[in-house]
């Protein structure tokens, strides 16, 4: 079993949107999101929107490489 080494000890995830970030198009989901986590090595902010009729999760990365790859995978 392969174990992603950036998931346990780095901190990737931000509870803040720098403006750097890229926003990914493709809607954010729980197959993505885990992708996310075990394939890429990048830093990312992950948008909760819950609205009366939708509820749209988006992905921002720091990385314009790992947006290309997320969207070409999810898109």
């Amino acid at each position: 079993m392969n174990i992603n080494l950036h998931t346990w000890f780095a901190n990737r995830k931000l509870q803040y949107l720098p403006i750097h970030f890229i926003k990914c198009n493709a809607t954010l989901t729980d197959e993505g999101k885990f992708w996310v986590y075990e394939t890429l090595t990048g830093r990312f902010y992950i948008e909760i929107n819950h609205t009366l009729f939708n509820d749209e999760n988006n992905i921002y990365f720091e990385d314009p490489q790992e947006a290309v790859i997320y969207e070409l995978k999810f898109s």
